[in-house]
């Protein structure tokens, strides 16, 4: 998820947004103090400061593995893990701003978190699009290429788990996912006989 981080979310001081090793020092002591003293300050990837003034008391932090997040003073810290999202969306706010409404899967319910942007309304796309990219990939990192592109041949870990995606949003069934990987063992069956 480093790179998936670097690659969506930009050091933009403007929008509040910061990525190592760009952090601010005090800005990162201060939000994890506030509202993630259970995160190492070595683990933040990124950093949203949801501050007018500058204090990063509320705001996101952003890990390998998760992020960690509080709107303000009066709510709970809260924590996303990328493998519980199972949807995203950015919203307009009544009376201006933004928000990103994320959908997580907790077992056999979905609840909605949202992060608010009514601060720093702009970084509101940066952090959508990121977490867009988490829920294509399944809360995943990206798998690494193949040593050899030019090799023949499925990679089926792949298969599967765009399909076991498919699956958990409930855009593919069961027989589906069989049948799809049926039919990729005996394609590579053909191209090896």
């Amino acid at each position: 998820m480093d790179a998936l981080l670097r690659d969506y979310l930009p050091t933009a001081p403007d929008l509040g947004l910061y990525v190592a090793p760009d952090l601010p020092a005090a800005k990162l002591r201060a939000a994890l103090a506030d509202y993630a003293p259970e995160v190492d300050a070595a683990d933040v990837i990124a950093l949203y400061d949801a501050t007018r003034l500058g204090s990063a008391k509320d705001g996101a932090v952003f890990l390998a593995d998760r992020l960690v997040f509080q709107n303000n003073d009066l709510q709970p810290a809260r924590t996303v893990r990328y493998e519980d999202v199972v949807g995203v969306r950015a919203k307009r706010k009544l009376l201006g701003g933004r928000e990103v409404q994320i959908d997580l899967n907790r077992g056999r319910a979905t609840v909605t978190e949202t992060l608010d942007f009514s601060g720093q309304p702009g970084a509101a796309e940066f952090v959508e699009r990121f977490l867009q990219q988490v829920l294509a990939l399944g809360g995943r990192p990206p798998a690494a290429p193949p040593a050899d592109p030019t090799a023949e041949g499925t990679d089926r870990r792949a298969v599967e788990a765009a399909l076991d995606q498919l699956l958990r949003l409930g855009r593919l069934t069961e027989a589906d996912r069989a049948r799809m990987l049926g039919a990729i063992e005996d394609g590579d069956g053909q191209r090896q006989g």
